[in-house]
C-alpha cells in the first residue's frame, strides 16, 4: 500500500502514515529496516495486525522525500 507519513517522532521512535486507504497506519522504527522517515514522505509499505491494531506497517520503503522548503525571511535572500 502507498501512503503519506503525517508524523514521525524520532525521540519516541514512532509515527503513523496515511494510507492510501484512508486509515491511519501505526509505525514503529524497529520495522523500518534503516529507512528514514519524516512528515511528508511519500511511502510504500505492508500492512499487518496485532492484538493492539489493524493498522500497522511493516517493510516501509520511501518513495518520495520532498526537500525541506525553507520561509523567506528577511535576513536570507
Amino acid at each position: 500500500m502507498y501512503g503519506r507519513v503525517t508524523r514521525y517522532y524520532h525521540n519516541k521512535n514512532y509515527g503513523f502514515i496515511y494510507g492510501e486507504d484512508g486509515n491511519t497506519y501505526f509505525i514503529h522504527g524497529s520495522r523500518l529496516q534503516g529507512e528514514y522517515l519524516d512528515r511528508g514522505y511519500y511511502v510504500y509499505f505492508r500492512t499487518f495486525r496485532t492484538d493492539r491494531s489493524d493498522y500497522n506497517a511493516k517493510n516501509v520503503v520511501v518513495i518520495d522525500a520532498p526537500e525541506r522548503r525553507f520561509r523567506h525571511g528577511s535576513s536570507h535572500k
